[in-house]
C-alpha cells in the first residue's frame, strides 16, 4: 500500500528540517540550524566584545531557549572537532544568588533560564571570585560553563 511509504517520506523531510532548518533560510555568513540562523565565529573576544559584534552583525550571542535548541547546536559544535570554546548569551545577574541567577539576554531583555546544561562542577563564580558569563566548553563535550568575562573565546551570534 503506497500510504505508509508516503508516511515515511513525510516523516523522513520532518526530521530532515529539524536538523537542517529548512524551514529558515539565512544569509551567509549565518547557517541554519533548526528554526534559526547562527554565526560561529572564527575571532575570538570577550564577552562584552562578542556581545557588540553580535549587534553590529544585527543578531545577539546565541541564546539556547530550549533544550532542543541547546542539542540541536551541540551537535553541530561537536561536528566541527576543533576544539574550540564558544561564548553563548547567558549571563549572571545576581552572584549573591548560590549558583547564580541565569538569564538569557536577548535585545535588552533578559529572560530566566528554562533549563541548565552545566558541565561537571559547574558552575563555579562567587561574589568573591565573579564568573558571570555562559560559554559552551568543549572539554564538557560542549556543556555550558560560567567564566570570567573578561576571557576570550570564538562567540556564536543567532538571529
Amino acid at each position: 500500500m503506497i500510504i505508509p511509504n508516503v508516511m515515511f517520506v513525510i516523516v523522513m523531510a520532518w526530521s530532515n528540517s529539524l536538523i537542517q532548518g529548512s524551514t529558515t533560510a539565512c544569509s551567509y555568513p549565518f547557517v541554519t540550524l533548526g528554526d534559526n540562523c547562527y554565526y560561529f565565529s572564527t575571532a575570538t573576544a570577550s564577552w562584552d566584545d562578542a556581545y557588540i559584534e553580535c549587534l553590529q552583525r544585527g543578531a545577539y550571542l546565541a541564546n539556547l531557549e530550549t533544550f532542543d535548541e541547546y542539542m540541536i547546536l551541540r551537535s553541530r559544535l561537536a561536528s566541527l572537532r576543533n576544539g574550540q570554546n564558544y561564548a553563548i548569551g547567558g549571563r549572571n545577574i545576581n552572584r549573591e544568588v548560590n549558583d547564580g541567577d541565569w538569564r538569557w539576554v536577548k535585545n535588552g531583555s533578559l529572560t530566566k533560564m528554562s533549563y541548565f546544561a552545566f558541565g561537571p562542577s559547574q558552575p563555579t563564580g562567587s561574589k568573591a571570585s565573579p564568573e558571570s558569563c555562559m560559554w559552551v566548553y568543549s572539554e564538557f563535550k560542549y556543556e555550558f560553563i560560567d567564566t570570567v568575562c573578561s576571557n576570550v573565546a570564538r562567540y556564536i551570534c543567532e538571529k
